[in-house]
């Protein structure tokens, strides 16, 4: 966890500010952090693979598909996702 913050820390340092997200990931437990510049904050601890996901695909889209809304905001909110492109997954 230090290892993140620190360097979340240095990212705004030396970016000018903004907002910085990083994400901590132990297996199948994730959490989403973001740093202001002067303050830190973290998402609960989101169970993103679990045992039979793909026969409870109702739980998952409950529970797990945050993480998917986390990482659009994370990369839409000055990240690399532009507006005017189309991503398509073949």
């Amino acid at each position: 966890m230090k290892q993140i913050l620190l360097a979340m820390k240095d990212a705004s340092d030396n970016n000018g500010g903004g907002i910085i997200y990083g994400f901590v990931a132990a297996g199948q437990v994730w959490q989403m952090l973001s740093y202001d510049g002067a303050s830190f904050r973290m998402t609960r601890e989101i169970t993103v693979v679990f045992n039979g996901m793909d026969e409870d695909e109702e739980s998952w889209m409950k529970e797990g598909s945050v993480l998917v809304d986390c990482m659009f905001v994370a990369l839409s909110n000055g990240g690399i996702v532009k507006k005017d492109v189309v991503a398509v997954a073949e």
